[in-house]
């Protein structure tokens, strides 16, 4: 099976329970660590069969083409394919492509979003691949946690509806809860005829509101060169091109209906500094307004981290403590999701402590203050300090360990694959696997996958050997313990790792000894 590494933990599970082979297609990063879309060339078949005959689990595979590809749209960070690009390139292949789009059922209602999710209008083909897409309801329109949906179209091979209904009854419950069902049904119907548009322009509108605050409010309050104030950067365009004057904008100066109506605003261009992504067609991808990044100061152009900065963990949980909860966060970026119901008085709240945050830096507040839980839980840890002094020692720590360096160096390495996901997992159940320190791991064989969260992409998958000791992979699981250990309160989630009494394990299986 082809897979995006940028792949969520649940098709890792299907992987294990099919006993297939992954062969990873391998998405883009830019300087904040932010995951873009897997380049065009990464999809054709010329490189999908280097792969293949690269990848040592392929030689016992009962056959050498591929039988189906899963791609994540849009992505964690709200980046949307050109859909019918991705199915002609990966057609080639493969006679089957899942759609990942958990975050995207509300596509299909706005046409901003044209040609860039899978069950999109005239789409059908006879000759082309058969199209799943599976979209997680709850997520961002109004149904019940756990309300998902599934969808196909059939191609040049059809899935019989008895046949799919039979597989799909295997994996789900035989006394369904109807009041999720309902609440599907209830979903569906709030977005019929011309509801559906009208919710989402709201949501869309709503979220170029606020970026264009945000970036209002960066120029006034004067952040360029030479000046000392600053501000939260966006991640987004910093100026538009008119498309009835063709003349070029400030993205704060472009009018909503602009911004609103025409996707060519949000494309991301070749060459173009605010992405940071290389290898990417015009028109190939585009960012989904209301997936809102907010960046926090400290990196470069290049992707080196400024002398002085503001570490992303700290603004998180400054905006936890007012009842702010973002979606997900890296070590320099924010992503906060404009979903139906977010006004004017919300992202008025998040942009108003915002400024609440930059005013306690500024004035070297007390931590006592700022985070009272902090000085009285490790007192012998930070007692005394500052908000400032926090965020320098924190963005000076990141500085010295190279974190954003060692993230990038290890996403960028595919790990060897030494045995199948399904013979990883049950190595698992036949407890033929031992629990070790990360700093012992070196070029062992993991049993259960690595996901550091957010958003939970596999920095190990199941079966993958780890590398060196001082391979980027373990260095960087290191860092993460190293980083931890020196700022308690600020820990990180890596599915796959415990902490057990400040130390790293990993379960990985147990080899014979030479």
């Amino acid at each position: 099976m082809l897979v995006d590494r940028n792949c969520h933990k649940s098709a890792e599970h299907a992987l294990t329970m099919t006993h297939s082979v992954a062969i990873y297609m391998i998405p883009t990063r830019n300087r904040y660590g932010i995951i873009g879309p897997i380049p065009p060339d990464e999809m054709t078949p010329e490189s999908i069969r280097a792969k293949i005959a690269a990848c040592p689990l392929s030689k016992t595979a009962k056959s050498q083409k591929p039988v189906h590809a899963i791609i994540t749209n849009s992505t964690y960070d709200g980046l949307c394919y050109h859909a019918a690009l991705v199915e002609d390139n990966l057609g080639k292949s493969v006679d089957s492509i899942h759609f990942d789009e958990a975050w995207y059922g509300y596509a299909r209602f706005n046409p901003i979003y044209k040609d860039r999710f899978a069950m999109r209008e005239g789409a059908r083909s006879e000759n082309g691949p058969t199209i799943f897409a599976t979209q997680s309801t709850h997520k961002l329109l109004a149904a019940l946690s756990q309300a998902s949906m599934v969808h196909v179209r059939n191609g040049r091979i059809p899935i019989e509806h008895g046949r799919f209904n039979e597989g799909f009854m295997m994996h789900s419950s035989t006394s369904p809860l109807y009041t999720i069902i309902a609440s599907l049904d209830v979903a569906s119907k709030m977005m019929e005829g011309a509801s559906g548009k009208m919710l989402t322009t709201e949501s869309i509108e709503e979220a170029i509101r606020f970026r264009r605050t945000m970036a209002r409010i960066k120029r006034e309050i004067g952040t360029g060169k030479g000046k000392n104030d600053w501000w939260f950067p966006m991640w987004q365009p910093d100026t538009v091109i008119d498309p009835k004057t063709r003349k070029k904008t400030s993205f704060e100066e472009t009018s909503l209906d602009t911004l609103r109506d025409d996707p060519s605003c949000w494309t991301l261009r070749p060459g173009e500094c605010w992405h940071g992504f290389t290898g990417l067609p015009d028109n190939y991808c585009m960012l989904d307004p209301i997936k809102v990044t907010v960046l926090m100061p400290g990196v470069n152009d290049d992707g080196t981290l400024a002398s002085w900065g503001i570490p992303a963990p700290l603004v998180v949980k400054f905006l936890d403590t007012r009842g702010i909860i973002n979606e997900k966060s890296g070590d320099y970026s924010i992503l906060f999701l404009f979903s139906m119901g977010i006004t004017k008085g919300k992202w008025g709240t998040l942009v108003t402590e915002l400024f609440e945050f930059k005013q306690l830096y500024d004035d070297n507040a007390p931590l006592e203050e700022v985070f009272p839980d902090l000085t009285t839980g490790c007192p012998e840890r930070y007692a005394g300090m500052t908000l400032k002094g926090l965020a320098d020692e924190m963005h000076q720590f990141k500085r010295d360990h190279k974190m954003c360096d060692i993230l990038q160096k290890a996403y960028a390495v595919l790990p060897e694959p030494a045995i199948t996901y399904a013979e990883a997992f049950e190595k698992l159940v036949h407890n033929e696997v031992e629990h070790i320190p990360i700093e012992k791991a070196g070029n062992r064989i993991v049993a259960t996958g690595i996901f550091p969260y957010p958003p939970g992409i596999p920095i190990l998958a199941p079966g993958e050997r780890t590398g060196k000791q001082t391979g980027p992979v373990l260095q960087y699981l290191k860092s993460l313990h190293d980083f931890d250990k020196h700022f308690p309160g600020f820990e990180h989630d890596t599915h796959g790792i415990e902490n057990v009494k400040g130390e790293y394990m990993m379960y990985c299986v147990k080899e014979k000894k030479q």
